[in-house]
């Protein structure tokens, strides 16, 4: 299960940090958006401001069912985590081939054509 920390706690347990607060996050209770592709679907924790698709930043959590290509965000970086299931292959024409394993962030521009392929089934 997600959890996102905002803050933490000291040895004394004093709240420091931004917001110095933690959230659970029930993804069974977050509402579920359909990839357009029906690859898969995204789960948003939050961003900035809010917004569905004019944002600065954004939190969410995808559940990958099929190969495919991630949508464009102009102008956006992105990070791609994977949280479980086995490693995926990310493909970018000439850019890059790089094989995205467990808990490894990678990052690449949002407005290049990217290709995901998955090794392991749904993700």
């Amino acid at each position: 299960m997600p959890i996102t920390i905002h803050g933490y706690l000291n040895d004394n347990n004093e709240k420091n940090g931004p917001g110095a607060s933690m959230e659970y996050f029930d993804m069974r209770k977050m509402s579920v958006n359909l990839w357009r592709n029906a690859a898969g679907e995204t789960r948003e924790i939050c961003t900035f401001p809010p917004a569905k698709r004019d944002f600065y930043w954004r939190a969410s959590i995808a559940s990958i069912a099929a190969n495919g290509e991630f949508s464009l965000f102009p102008g956006m970086e992105r990070i791609v985590t994977l949280l479980e299931g086995g490693e995926m292959l990310l493909e970018s024409a000439d850019r890059f081939n790089h094989t995205l394993k467990p808990l490894q962030p990678f990052a690449f521009a949002a407005d290049q054509v990217v290709k995901a392929k998955l090794t392991a089934g749904q993700m």
